[in-house]
């Protein structure tokens, strides 16, 4: 007890001799352990530094730490160099920074004969507050280097002059221990928010954060300044007010907090930084990226990158971009996000973009990917060469009456239309058909046409018109001799024969009964796009007619049959006058026999009813293609 009292009248005699001003700005704050990598001292301007059992100073090769106390009641550091260098140190325990005497504690002892060069508080000690310059065993602290721990309350500040007087090169750990709490708003806070409303500031609660810097006491009156010299003059009045505002051009913005103690002494200078982070402008309509789906499949690949040179015109800080196929993967910043938006293969639909600036304030806005396909898929057709009106040497096609056929229910104002006769031609976009209304196409040719169907985006799709050109069909009259038939031959595919015009009366079948054509006849070939295709579309519904007389000499009646069953003469053959109606009478006019049209060779000398009628001369009176006959024919048994 007489040490320590010895030691306190030691250093209230040094108090009235020596005393220092201490810069804050020269402390280092700090609430943890430090690892101190470097020893270049933190200044060399203090030459007046003592310790309390000492009247030979620190040396001016000093680095100032100061602690605070947030909670607990005893409080210990240790100073280990790394290597078996001698360092000295002196503490205060709230001290005043404008008049700063000797410390309360402190060590300058020698490391000669000990085995450890750490310095600082120990709990181990409990009488020991300071040794002397060069103290050695048994002159020491019961640990040489180690002096009696601080009794401490929250809002306690520790002030640590570590001196490297013997080497400046060789690092060392601070540690703390005790029970003591740090605070570490001694060390300067940042607040930092987003600018959500983009009015280019933020407000901040000074009163608020004096209430969160203080410590659970509240022991400390805290005033807030712009400039660090105002902050360390305990006179300085212009404080700053509450709410504090501070724009996004000078975030980030430091203000100084002074920290005074109950008795108005200067217990620190505390830096306070703002931040406001800009939040990403984005454009006022909704974010879309278009791609013309060439292929017809509704995939097809997106840059999703294009869609950021819209944003980027509007914010001064380029901002970052992140896509998401969901948006709550967006808003949690999950790691599964697109890897590949140069290339992203899609069909219709919205993804999200999570937009920051400089990492932060993110924001989640949907972009819509359109695959546009135009409304209605391409498609091909086989123009009809009856459409085409037929020239000397080829027919002339009308391609835009086709246009309707091919947009279907759209809007033909909503679309340009070309046409061209080479399908590169037509994705390039040059040698357009320059009179698509009169495309002629030599006899003999086939040709296919390219309709390049794009909308206002450019999108564009090709259909196709197939066009084969060929002579219309004609035939001259035909003049038999004799009793020969005239035989149909087969017609091109959209050709029939028929009876009547228009595609009227009955229609004649090559390679068939109707095809045997006896007597004078008129036959009319009836061309008609919907023989080729029943569903075609109006604009390729169209006819074709012209007609021939067959001359055929009239060929005689028979004028008996021999029905004997001998194979020869056994029936009335009248298959050359295409018989439509037949009656055969008897002597006295009863009508024995009778058929309707397609009568051939039915009748071998039997009634109506089946029975053989007797041999005789029987009358005719028939009908035909060719007009009526009347006459007489022979029925003769042959007996052997």
């Amino acid at each position: 007890m007489k040490k320590i009292f010895t030691q306190l009248l030691f250093i209230l005699s040094l108090n009235f001799l020596y005393s220092q001003s201490i810069d804050p700005s020269h402390v280092i704050n700090l609430c943890s352990n430090q690892s101190v990598q470097g020893t270049t001292p933190t200044t060399n301007i203090y030459n007046n530094l003592y310790t309390s059992c000492s009247f030979l100073a620190l040396s001016s090769d000093i680095t100032l730490y100061y602690v605070e106390i947030e909670s607990g009641s005893t409080f210990t550091f240790t100073v280990t160099p790394n290597a078996m260098v001698d360092f000295d140190f002196a503490s205060w325990l709230n001290p005043n920074l404008f008049n700063l005497g000797p410390s309360d504690r402190g060590s300058q002892n020698t490391i000669v004969g000990i085995t450890t060069p750490d310095i600082g508080l120990s709990m181990l000690e409990p009488i020991e507050l300071c040794e002397g310059a060069g103290s050695a065993p048994p002159n020491t602290a019961n640990v040489p280097g180690m002096v009696r721990w601080y009794d401490v309350v929250p809002g306690d500040g520790i002030l640590i002059a570590i001196d490297h007087w013997e080497s400046s090169v060789v690092s060392y750990d601070l540690s703390f221990g005790g029970d003591a709490v740090l605070n570490c708003s001694v060390i300067g806070k940042i607040y930092e928010v987003c600018d959500w409303d983009k009015d280019g500031k933020e407000s901040f609660d000074l009163d608020q954060i004096k209430d969160e810097i203080n410590n659970i006491n509240k022991t400390f009156t805290i005033d807030f300044f712009e400039n660090e010299s105002d902050a360390k003059t305990l006179t300085s009045s212009n404080i700053l007010s509450s709410p504090y505002d501070v724009s996004t051009d000078d975030s980030p913005k430091t203000i100084y907090a002074r920290f005074r103690r109950a008795n108005g002494l200067l217990a620190r200078v505390t830096e306070i930084t703002f931040i406001v982070n800009p939040v990403a402008e984005i454009p006022d309509y909704d974010l879309e990226l278009e791609v013309c789906d060439f292929d017809q499949t509704k995939d097809e690949y997106f840059n999703l990158t294009e869609i950021e040179s819209e944003i980027n015109a509007l914010n001064k800080t380029k901002p970052e971009y992140k896509y998401y196929e969901n948006q709550e993967d967006a808003l949690e910043d999950n790691e599964n996000y697109i890897s590949n938006p140069n290339n992203y293969l899609s069909r219709t639909k919205t993804i999200y973009i999570q937009i920051s600036v400089n990492g932060k304030c993110p924001i989640v806005v949907p972009l819509k990917l359109k695959v546009d396909t135009l409304g209605f898929p391409p498609s091909t057709i086989d123009y009809s060469e009856f459409c085409a009106i037929e020239t000397a040497d080829g027919l002339v096609y009308d391609l835009e009456k086709s246009i309707e056929y091919f947009i279907g229910e759209e809007n033909i104002n909503d679309y340009e239309f070309t046409f061209f006769s080479d399908r590169n031609d037509a994705i390039s976009k040059s040698n357009p058909i320059t009179t698509p209304n009169a495309y002629k196409v030599p006899f003999n040719h086939s040709e296919t046409v390219y309709l390049r169907i794009e909308n206002e985006r450019q999108c564009f799709i090709l259909s196709e018109l197939n066009l084969d050109s060929k002579k219309r069909i004609t035939l001259q009259d035909n003049y038999n001799i004799g009793c020969e038939p005239y035989i149909l031959q087969p017609l091109p595919l959209g050709y029939n024969y028929f009876t009547e015009p228009n595609g009227n009366g009955k229609r004649l079948k090559p390679y068939g009964e109707d095809a045997i054509i006896y007597g004078q006849r008129t036959i009319y070939i009836y061309g008609n796009s919907l023989f080729v295709d029943s569903e075609y579309p109006d604009f390729n519904q169209c006819t074709y007619e012209t007609q021939f007389t067959v001359y055929n000499n009239d060929c005689p009646v028979p004028k008996g049959i021999s029905p004997n069953n001998d194979g020869m003469n056994d029936h009335w053959d009248l298959t050359p006058f295409g018989i439509t109606k037949l009656n055969i009478y008897n002597r006295s006019g009863s009508v024995v026999f009778s058929y309707g049209e397609g009568y051939t060779n039915q009748w071998h000398g039997q009634t109506n009813n089946g029975s053989i009628l007797p041999s005789g001369t029987y009358f005719y009176s028939f009908e035909s293609i060719n007009g009526p006959k009347t006459g007489w024919v022979e029925v003769i048994y042959e007996v052997e």
